[in-house]
């Protein structure tokens, strides 16, 4: 079973679609994303949460302590909203197992999973 990216959107776009985002830089921008991610060819899906920024963004960032943990963090050179869907579109090609739940661990490694630290 591999996993299957079924869409992306952000709050912070335009109808909430990153293609209408525009950042006043494309060179230095941050936004939060979400992908639904399920099952290649299965009903089903759930949230995946990203920090989309640029790598001028991620060295402007303060660390008032000398340092900071980057989680849930994709980087790239500048703003193109299809590097974004083939980035998330690829590693969810990349990640299989045997059911669902393990494919969702592994790709929490990557994105905030919705049900990442959930305990019935």
């Amino acid at each position: 079973m591999r996993a299957q990216l079924k869409a992306l959107d952000s709050a912070d776009a335009p109808g909430g679609d990153i293609r209408a985002f525009e950042p006043e830089d494309a060179e230095d921008f941050r936004l939060a994303v979400t992908a639904t991610i399920g099952p290649a060819g299965l009903e089903g899906e759930e949230l995946f949460q990203f920090t989309v920024c640029s790598a001028a963004r991620l060295a402007r960032q303060p660390l008032p302590k000398g340092f900071a943990f980057q989680r849930h963090t994709l980087v790239l050179d500048k703003w193109d909203p299809s590097l974004i869907e083939r980035a998330i579109g690829d590693l969810c090609l990349r990640t299989e197992g045997e059911e669902w739940h393990e494919i969702a661990v592994k790709l929490s490694r990557f994105g905030g999973w919705e049900f990442e630290d959930y305990r019935p």
